[in-house]
């Protein structure tokens, strides 16, 4: 037990970790949302600030062969603007911008990335306020990304028995994009399914408009950067609930469904792939009609109980659903 690595505890345990150490130090009263959840929120003055921070790493996150540099830029805001749309209704103020960088990268790349941060921080009139560069043995990319609202905060909390559990638009796309990366590489004659599906991999977008619009009707909210099945477990576990899912309601796009066809394998990348950055929340039956009519595209796949765990059915069959995407260590 004295042996224990990173690798036995993995990314969660990790976090728990550094979470249990500092938890004792949540003793500022303006802290709203604390560790363990999309963002560190505070009040300051009439105003609360969100604060967040993503990075993305060569190798790990992304491949240079299989994603351009403007998109790279762009796709390093937009996680981070997805973490500040999991807290509701939140506006992306400025961003701070961390670069680790070889030293023989082309100065091309660099105009490039910088080009894609800028896209993205004019889509959202976001100020990029200041950061840091270092050398590296592999690009590094560190944003933190500052909100600020006057509106309640949507934490991942805050769950209550009897809510439907909600998400937007359709899961598994960019898992299924980088599996094809990950099969063809980057020369191969893509069909237009499969090139959306990449697509989705490389070029996200953060849902932070649909978040806008239904917020105040929410109990609780994430986005599923790391999968549909990770973010429905945080939701649990931070409001001390159970749920029911119900996987044949789980939206799948047409493009994922025409590529693998297999039901099963679609489902899997919907629940494992991650990097969808949709939005994942709770919210009682009686609103649930008018989150559906102001975001259209919400689709309702469980509801909220009390028992603590978390249920997956199949045509009202219960499975076993084993934990099967990517870990970092």
């Amino acid at each position: 037990m004295k042996n224990k690595t990173v690798s036995s505890i993995g990314e969660f345990g990790l976090i728990e970790i550094i979470k249990h150490k500092f938890a004792k130090l949540n003793y500022n009263k303006n802290v709203v949302a604390g560790i363990g959840d999309d963002c560190f929120c505070f009040k300051a003055g009439k105003n609360t600030i969100c604060i967040t921070k993503d990075m993305l790493i060569e190798s790990v996150h992304f491949k240079k062969d299989w994603i351009t540099a403007k998109d790279l830029g762009q796709k390093a805001i937009e996680v981070n603007v997805s973490d500040i749309a999991a807290m509701g209704n939140v506006a992306p103020a400025y961003a701070f911008i961390g670069l680790g960088i070889p030293a023989d990268t082309p100065k091309k790349f660099i105009t490039d990335l910088a080009n894609g941060f800028k896209a993205a921080c004019n889509k959202y009139k976001m100020t990029v306020a200041g950061g840091d560069t270092v050398k590296a043995d592999k690009i590094t990319i560190s944003v933190t990304v500052v909100g600020l609202t006057k509106n309640k905060i949507v934490k991942r909390s805050e769950a209550k028995q009897g809510d439907l559990i909600g998400v937007t638009n359709t899961f598994g796309d960019a898992g299924a994009g980088i599996a094809l990366l990950y099969k063809h590489g980057i020369k191969y004659k893509y069909s237009q399914e499969e090139r959306s599906l990449i697509a989705k991999q490389n070029t996200p977008n953060a849902r932070l408009n649909e978040a806008h619009k239904i917020a105040k009707y929410l109990t609780s909210l994430t986005d599923a950067s790391d999968g549909l099945y990770i973010s429905i477990g945080l939701l649990t576990k931070n409001s001390n609930i159970g749920a029911d899912i119900y996987t044949d309601r789980v939206p799948l796009s047409e493009d994922i469904k025409k590529v693998f066809r297999e039901a099963n394998r679609c489902l899997n990348f919907a629940l494992f792939g991650g990097e969808d950055y949709e939005l994942v929340f709770t919210v009682p039956k009686s609103k649930a009609k008018i989150v559906q009519k102001l975001v259209p595209q919400v689709t309702y796949i469980g509801e909220i109980n009390s028992s603590k765990k978390v249920r997956y059915f199949h045509n009202g069959k219960e499975q076993k659903i084993k934990y099967l995407g990517f870990k970092h260590f």
